[in-house]
């Protein structure tokens, strides 16, 4: 579970327009950007008046927008991925491919709301403008969030520049940063709260296939969100109980249904532990938001276990998303024991050298509010992990 290397924006436009450098003229504001791959709700392309659906391409100098409840998922030319959430304002603005540099150069206007931003690794130099703050791209995964009152960044992976006020500062996997319309702000331990929540959304919109509405019928109604207990009943309803384990936080219940054809010797030994109450009162010790939530150590650090090694066994179940996978040593694949992840996006990077052993069916949203941190300074605990088979409540 170590690095995951999405990285944001890349060559955009460097295949159909490779001969040509500059990509501002009138006549380019048609050219194509990406594609979307999901669009749930109502997502407008301002520029052409229209509403987005699934497969529209998006072209140069588009505003985008997003309404209530609402998200979109853009593909760009090279697969790089742009995600916005409800209520926000895009503009993709004057982006040039230079050819012979191999560099991907321009700007974009993140007017307000939340994004994320993960490129596959070509060389850039964008700046990504705010209300209060410019953000210099190199190569990273990261969270945007700006509303009338400040900017954050936090950095899954790689490191940005923040230009403001406050100076030029550089910002890395992990870190935090805000600035508000005062010109005051600086590196932060976590998220705010508004923004915690946005990227629970936004994360949660576009992970449910149910709720992409051009997937539907059309004119068919949106499906209501459930009440927590409704939902969960819905959720459980017809699995084995023998191998579903409940999470129970402080918030809430998660609900994580184990894969024993996935991975049948990482499952008995969960299921072997959480019975024993090995689990319980245990911290999450590395929490990325959008990343992964780890958990499993009793001594908190990261670096203790049940004492108990187990052999990998490794399957191609990509890691979406909510899907719950072992941790393990980086140089050993034969070390996994007690810690596991649950993802809170995806994180391609760790498929196939992680074994997965099942996948969160109810309550991801409790993960997304966990305290983040290395380990975090008050870190979130498990206040009871059992088998669902065993639970009479």
């Amino acid at each position: 579970m170590k690095k995951t290397t999405n990285i944001f924006w890349a060559i955009l436009f460097a295949i159909a327009f490779a001969a040509s450098p500059l990509m501002a003229a009138p006549g380019a504001s048609l050219v194509e950007v990406g594609t979307t791959a999901k669009v749930i709700n109502i997502v407008k392309a301002k520029t052409l008046g229209r509403r987005l659906k699934l497969g529209d391409k998006v072209v140069y100098q588009e505003t985008v927008s997003t309404g209530q409840k609402s998200a979109v998922d853009i593909r760009l030319i090279d697969e790089s991925v742009l995600v916005m959430g409800e209520l926000s304002e895009l503009i993709l603005d004057n982006m040039v491919y230079d050819p012979n540099r191999g560099v991907v150069e321009g700007t974009i206007e993140a007017v307000k709301g939340i994004f994320r931003f993960s490129s596959s690794g070509v060389k850039m130099d964008v700046s990504i403008n705010t209300p209060f703050a410019t953000i210099g791209v190199r190569g990273t995964e990261f969270d945007v969030y700006t509303d009338e009152k400040a900017m954050q960044v936090a950095v899954i992976e790689g490191a940005v520049e923040v230009t403001s006020a406050l100076g030029t500062e550089s910002v890395s996997r992990g870190q935090v940063y805000s600035v508000d319309a005062q010109g005051r702000g600086g590196l932060n331990p976590e998220p705010s709260p508004e923004m915690k929540q946005a990227v629970s959304l936004m994360l949660t919109l576009v992970a449910d296939q149910g709720k992409d509405e051009a997937a539907a019928p059309a004119g068919a109604p949106q499906t209501a969100s459930l009440p927590p207990a409704a939902a969960f009943k819905q959720a459980v309803k017809g699995k084995d109980a023998q191998n579903m384990v409940y999470m129970d936080l402080g918030k809430g219940r998660l609900v994580i249904e184990l894969d024993p054809k996935l991975a049948p010797n990482h499952v008995k030994r969960v299921k072997e532990l959480a019975r024993q109450g090995f689990y319980d009162g245990l911290s999450f010790h590395f929490v990325r938001p959008g990343y992964v939530a780890e958990t499993g150590d009793p001594t908190g650090t990261g670096q203790g276990g049940s004492g108990q090694k187990l052999a990998p066994e490794f399957s191609d179940v990509p890691f979406e998303r909510g899907v719950v996978g072992m941790s393990r040593e980086e140089a050993d694949s034969a070390t996994a024991d007690s810690q596991f992840f649950i993802a809170l996006g995806r994180a391609a990077k760790l498929d196939g050298k992680y074994t997965v052993i099942g996948k969160v069916i109810n309550g991801i949203e409790l993960a997304d509010g966990l305290k983040s941190g290395n380990p975090p300074k008050d870190p979130d605990k498990i206040v009871r992990f059992s088998v669902a088979a065993d639970v009479k409540d």
